[in-house]
């Protein structure tokens, strides 16, 4: 009976991992833009390309070996890519139910683990993004962290080099992931500030920091060899800070998160339970017996929302980090109202027989509120046994490139969505894939030069052009850039590149429309 009531809940997590991912699952629907770009970088790397230097972007190393990863494990098939998503999000559950239900009981984790992985279903869309995978690194460390809050704190200095290490790890992937490491590396120095124990504070500091160096270490070591050091530094960390502080950004939100495009409702709870815990820490500071935990949560949420918001754009994706605070939080308040009502701890709140029901009820009321999810992973498994219908959705633009198209062509997207490329298996001419997005002041002329001269140079077969489903860019046909430009209040909201002139230039001397697919232009290079 106890393997059956320690199996449940892990069970019910595997099930809420599944409903986590609904979205990202292959058979029904295309990679999201971002998650489609690093798609299409694991399949370079797979093709011996190398990042930074053949292919750009502004992420971390660590996102495009992750896809490279899944596309070798499903032998080029997103399902690869997908059985690696659901190892992240399932070990981060995991890792989070076994230290809350530890610490407040197991009401007080399957809490948390319900709200962390139904606001992160929310956030995470169609996945493959950057802040995903980190958060298994991060729950990792934190896990490492509440394991130390009760023991001696000062002793365990390799422990801390670990929490470091999984911080770097996160780091990456994207810099604004470790919210988690300054909120600990703030708590260790004003718990021990308020002993006065500078000496211990910066032992500790140094112990984690050491740690958190040794994967960027790694990753430059590995681009030196490859001779992409520089580029790999300032194209994952330098030029983020243009990016943060580009011309047209808009002003920094710091509740943008807790809007329809971030976390919504779980976000306000996570914001209540943290203004609890406030009180909390004020009554415990007042009373001179301020914990390190209290310290660490007190700083921790506050840390997280700034850092999701340094861009001053409100993509909901953003916000995937604030999973982990959603859980802990809101497993604290649980674990503490519980107490308060019933006046016995949450930690035994629940009997072995009464944890079988609760857990079981779970699994059955994920079934019952969540249907479609239910009946696109029975299609899906449908097919997969039938081998009727295909188990990877690819669009009609995609199907087009790659049905029109030699293996060897190249394609250029004018606006850069690289799932198309990945989906129709055709690489881009160009280096910076995303150079028409790029911001002012964040532009260089590098970037513009290098993306012209691979253009002119290597000339794509087809060029694709969605431009105006987003609107975001000037077409490169011109009838539908004076539409475009007579649209009120449209072309203010665009960044005129200075050298699109010439680009439009070339399209136009050398490229003809051939179709049109779901609003999308293709034009064919001219036959000479």
């Amino acid at each position: 009976m106890s393997k059956i009531r320690a199996a449940l809940p892990y069970i019910f997590l595997f099930l809420l991992t599944a409903l986590t991912l609904d979205l990202a699952n292959p058979t029904f629907d295309k990679p999201s833009r971002d998650g489609g770009f690093f798609l299409y970088a694991g399949s370079q790397i797979l093709n011996g390309k190398t990042p930074y230097l053949d292919f750009w972007d502004s992420k971390g190393p660590a996102i495009f070996f992750i896809n490279a990863l899944g596309l070798w494990l499903g032998g080029g098939s997103r399902w690869g890519l997908w059985i690696v998503e659901f190892i992240f999000i399932f070990g981060t559950l995991s890792l989070l139910y076994h230290s809350l239900s530890k610490r407040w009981g197991l009401g007080a984790g399957l809490l948390g683990v319900i709200l962390a992985g139904l606001g992160l279903r929310l956030a995470l869309g169609y996945g493959n993004y950057t802040e995903e995978y980190a958060l298994l690194f991060n729950a990792a460390g934190l896990y490492l962290f509440l394991s130390m809050v009760d023991v001696d704190f000062a002793k365990n200095y390799w422990k801390y080099f670990w929490i470091g290490a999984l911080f770097g790890l996160s780091f990456t992937f994207r810099a604004n992931n470790i919210g988690g490491l300054f909120a600990i590396l703030s708590a260790v120095f004003l718990f021990y500030a308020f002993k006065r124990n500078f000496a211990e504070a910066l032992s500790i500091i140094l112990a984690i920091l050491a740690g958190f160096t040794a994967p960027l270490l790694l990753w430059t070591l590995y681009f030196a060899l490859q001779g992409g050091a520089e580029d790999m530094v300032y194209a994952s960390i330098i030029f983020n800070f243009s990016y943060s502080s580009a011309k047209d950004r808009q002003w920094l939100d710091l509740f943008g998160g807790f809007g329809k495009y971030g976390l919504s409702w779980y976000g306000w709870v996570t914001l209540a339970a943290w203004c609890v815990l406030a009180l909390r820490v004020l009554t415990s500071f007042v009373q001179r017996r301020l914990s390190i935990l209290e310290t660490f949560l007190f700083v921790w949420f506050p840390i997280e929302i700034l850092l999701s918001n340094l861009s001053g754009r409100g993509f909901t994706h953003y916000y995937i980090s604030w999973a982990l605070a959603v859980a802990v939080y809101c497993a604290f308040v649980f674990a503490h109202a519980w107490q308060f009502v019933f006046k016995v701890p949450a930690l035994h709140s629940l009997s072995d027989t009464l944890s079988i029901f609760v857990s079981i009820a779970l699994i059955i009321v994920l079934f019952v509120i969540f249907p479609s999810s239910r009946m696109r992973y029975r299609e899906t498994i449908s097919q997969l046994f039938t081998r009727q219908g295909g188990l990877e959705y690819v669009d009609p633009v995609s199907a087009y490139i790659r049905d029109n198209t030699q293996p060897n062509d190249l394609v250029l997207t004018w606006y850069p969505e690289m799932g198309v490329s990945f989906m129709a298996e055709r690489t881009s001419p160009v280096k910076y894939l995303y150079y028409p997005l790029f911001l002012e002041g964040s532009l260089t002329e590098e970037i513009e030069s290098s993306y012209i001269d691979g253009l002119v140079t290597n000339r794509p077969e087809l060029i694709l052009d969605c431009s105006r489903g987003v609107d975001a860019i000037p077409s490169l046909d011109p009838a539908t850039r004076q539409e475009q430009y007579s649209t009120p209040g449209l072309k203010r909201k665009m960044y005129i590149h200075p050298g699109m002139e010439q680009i439009f230039s070339f399209v136009s001397e050398n490229y003809h429309i051939e179709t049109t697919i779901d609003g999308c232009l293709v034009f064919r290079l001219n036959t000479p």
